[in-house]
């Protein structure tokens, strides 16, 4: 197989990250194609964690190449912070990384609008991360962005710049207060775009050359297919679009050329932020997932809001993404539940039809196993409910579930 993808199904946060490190190991390159330092992966490598925001989780892997694709959009100041964290334990970026010339640059002018806004919304906030994601898409689809092939030209960046920034104060979508913090930031900005300038290229021709070459490639996706602009919980959802089907427009691939779609689904169900979750626990179960399975953002912060498993969204999930298989992860979670349930429909209607605020659960309960898991690495020796309860989401989804994650760890995983 040349291009395996590698889905959030649900709300982001599912350990992609993880899973992407672990299937990287017989990778020649992973390639991001949508968002920006929006995404948190999280990365546990003998006891030491790493959080990745805009870099690939494959960088944690000697001699991977990593591309950042035209889908994107990158705050360079970020990335040069992320690629001297990486490089500061012992591993090199300078000659794996290509950021694609047709990326969007997110500057500090974007990531002033999306707090604004966010704030200005007040209770009816989205629940951004405010990194300036969603001005920076706003301005690619307005076509008045910048693109990354436009960071050899910064004289011309910098002028309109400081036409933009006067415009927003004038328009009241900024603070004049703002004016000063943001000359500040500029300057850090331009001297990461200086350096960045020249990890930039043609990453489309690299990508189908080295498709041709018969070489792997697997597809990194940040968020959740639950986010995603246009099938996503509309209108708390990310700016881009998450799902499989963006993954050609996102690095200029073919879809004839994608042979594998994998699936990250949780074993229960989190979502950070605003937004509807039908199946969310405000009790001691609630607490209970929070606490055991540390529900934190890696990008925000923010304790996640945490629920049962939905099987309506993720079979939802799986049509839209046509995953050829499902990787549960945090299955480990659910050791010291006396009962774990499943909701299997909506009482009041059929989504996407229903508004997912009025969607009415209905629950199947199934026993749990109340034995540790974290160590075992053999399906067939996993607890029998620990079986039924996979063997009951395979069903409901109809896919098949390839990989259980039953730890943080690396080597915490079972293959099937």
């Amino acid at each position: 197989m040349s291009v395996v993808s590698i889905l959030g199904a649900q709300w982001g946060d599912e350990g992609k990250g993880k899973i992407v490190d672990i299937l990287c190991e017989d990778i020649d390159c992973v390639a991001r194609f949508q968002g920006g330092a929006n995404a948190g992966h999280t990365i546990l490598i003998n006891g030491e964690e790493t959080i990745l925001h805009q870099l690939p989780s494959g960088v944690m892997r000697e001699n991977i190449k990593c591309v950042l694709g035209n889908g994107m959009v990158i705050d360079p100041v970020a990335l040069l912070d992320e690629i001297k964290m990486v490089e500061s334990k012992g591993l090199k970026i300078r000659n794996r990384l290509s950021i694609s010339s047709l990326a969007n640059v997110v500057t500090p002018l974007h990531k002033a609008l999306d707090t604004s806004n966010e704030t200005s919304l007040g209770e009816m906030a989205i629940g951004t991360t405010k990194k300036g994601i969603g001005p920076c898409y706003a301005d690619k689809i307005s076509r008045n962005g910048f693109l990354f092939k436009d960071l050899n030209n910064l004289a011309d960046i910098k002028k309109s710049l400081e036409e933009k920034t006067e415009n927003s104060i004038n328009r009241k979508y900024i603070k004049e207060s703002d004016k000063k913090l943001l000359k500040d930031q500029y300057n850090e900005f331009y001297k990461a775009c200086e350096i960045l300038r020249d990890y930039t290229t043609d990453t489309i021709s690299m990508l189908n050359e080295m498709i041709k070459q018969n070489s792997k490639i697997l597809v990194e996706g940040a968020q959740g297919s639950l986010l995603d602009i246009d099938f996503g919980t509309y209108p708390f959802v990310t700016s881009s679009n998450t799902t499989a089907g963006n993954i050609s427009t996102g690095l200029g691939i073919g879809p004839t050329k994608i042979d594998k779609v994998l699936g990250v689904v949780k074993a229960y169900l989190t979502r950070v932020g605003a937004g509807p979750f039908p199946t969310e626990l405000n009790d001691n179960d609630g607490q209970k997932l929070q606490k055991t399975g540390f529900e934190i953002g890696a990008t925000t912060g923010r304790q996640r809001r945490c629920g049962w498993f939905d099987a309506v969204l993720g079979k939802y999930s799986s049509q839209i993404n046509g995953f050829t298989s499902i990787i549960i992860t945090k299955l480990d979670v659910l050791d010291e539940f006396d009962e774990i349930k499943i909701c299997t429909k909506y009482k009041n209607g059929k989504f996407p039809d229903i508004n997912l605020k009025d969607a009415e659960p209905e629950y199947i309960i199934l026993p749990g196993w109340k034995s540790s898991i974290c160590n075992i690495r053999d399906f067939d020796k996993l607890p029998e409910n620990a079986k039924k309860y996979l063997a009951t989401l395979e069903n409901l989804l109809d896919v098949r579930i390839s990989h259980i994650s039953v730890g943080k760890g690396r080597e915490q995983i079972i293959t099937r």
